[in-house]
């Protein structure tokens, strides 16, 4: 019985020392999410930055004609995001008609069926 409580008491400082450790790991897991969120702005943070002055200007001095809009475009996919989007990243549908003339050829084709 003595050797047990040798054994024991001997071990004390081991379980404080993994105790120590372990606090020290969940202070510096939660402290790793706090560095996170203090790293720099990246290059996508800039681009909506830009986007987002440009909206304003967009809504302040709204263009009038659809010369003025392709100008503003200049190609690109609309007015405000001009040439910094994404093009190859965007669904894009095969099918070009525009869903109203469909609504309005399916009508008709009902229309002449009876």
């Amino acid at each position: 019985m003595k050797y047990l409580s040798t054994l024991l008491s001997n071990l004390r400082p081991v379980r404080t020392l993994l105790a120590v450790l372990l606090a020290a790991v969940l202070v510096f897991t939660s402290g790793l999410s706090a560095l996170a969120a203090k790293s720099p702005v990246t290059k996508g943070v800039e681009q909506l930055n830009q986007i987002d002055e440009k909206s304003k200007e967009a809504l302040e001095n709204p263009a009038t004609t659809p010369e003025e809009i392709a100008d503003r475009s200049k190609g690109a996919l609309n007015e405000i995001q001009g040439g910094a989007a994404d093009r190859d990243k965007m669904y894009r549908s095969k099918d070009v008609t525009p869903p109203v003339i469909k609504q309005a050829e399916k009508a008709l084709n009902k229309l002449t069926k009876y």
